[in-house]
């Protein structure tokens, strides 16, 4: 049985994981589990709370109610040492968010260095290995304003792993990107899934989600409304508000 890696949950007797912004209900009785070595797709609509959702287990947005637990260490509590779960959670945003200062080797090395306290030829050495394995060290001595949008967004990945993660969200990682770069990266994630990483990813990318989820989760108004293997959601998804999303993206 693979051990449990991440929750957000309503226990027996316990609020469900909510957030509020403003009137705006962002999470609203949200109960998820990942084990460790699965792979998770949060798919809904503009607005559902799936970027929500995976900024609050790396604790970039504050809940209101509910427990979030990660590798044991739950989140709410006021003694979590926060910058030592996101030591373990690694995030790929929409944008690349690299330090254009910085060559791509050098945007790599820096947080193994600073975080993880990696030698600079520890850290190289890793962030070659890295940069190898999403096919783009042949360009480790560029920086990122020479390369494309896919190429970016490889080494953002890259830079992901260098700190050798337990679990790894993708926010979305193609939708900033040109139709033509978006097989480049996904080929990166499917590579990444198929070597067993923990993953959690926001995508509209059906055909990702089916060839690497274990479960495909959806999501409307802050809610999960259903969630089930790829097969099963595809084929025969148990509620209206799933069959009327599916129908507008899959044609």
């Amino acid at each position: 049985m693979r051990g449990l890696l991440a929750q957000a949950i309503c226990d027996r007797g316990t609020t469900p994981l909510a957030l509020g912004i403003g009137h705006f209900t962002a999470l609203n009785e949200v109960n998820l589990t990942v084990a460790a070595g699965e792979k998770i797709v949060l798919c809904g609509p503009s607005g559902s709370g799936k970027s929500t959702l995976i900024r609050c287990i790396n604790h970039i947005e504050k809940h209101d109610a509910g427990r979030i637990v990660v590798d044991g260490i739950e989140l709410s509590d006021r003694m979590t040492d926060v910058n030592g779960i996101r030591r373990e959670v690694g995030m790929v945003f929409q944008s690349f968010n690299l330090f254009p200062h910085l060559s791509v080797v050098e945007n790599c090395m820096l947080a193994p260095m600073k975080v993880r306290g990696l030698s600079r030829q520890e850290a190289r050495e890793r962030a070659i290995g890295l940069l190898r394995k999403v096919r783009i060290h042949d360009q480790a001595s560029k920086y990122p304003g020479q390369l494309s949008g896919g190429q970016q967004q490889r080494v953002a990945i890259a830079r992901a792993l260098c700190m050798q993660p337990k679990i790894m969200l993708f926010d979305e990682p193609t939708s900033a990107l040109d139709p033509e770069m978006v097989k480049e990266v996904l080929d990166t994630m499917v590579e990444l899934a198929k070597d067993g990483m923990t993953m959690v990813c926001v995508t509209h990318e059906m055909g990702f989600a089916r060839e690497i989820a274990d479960r495909v989760v959806f999501m409307d108004r802050g809610s999960i409304v259903e969630e089930a293997d790829p097969e099963t959601f595809f084929r025969a998804p148990r509620t209206e508000r799933a069959r009327d999303f599916l129908g507008q993206i899959i044609h």
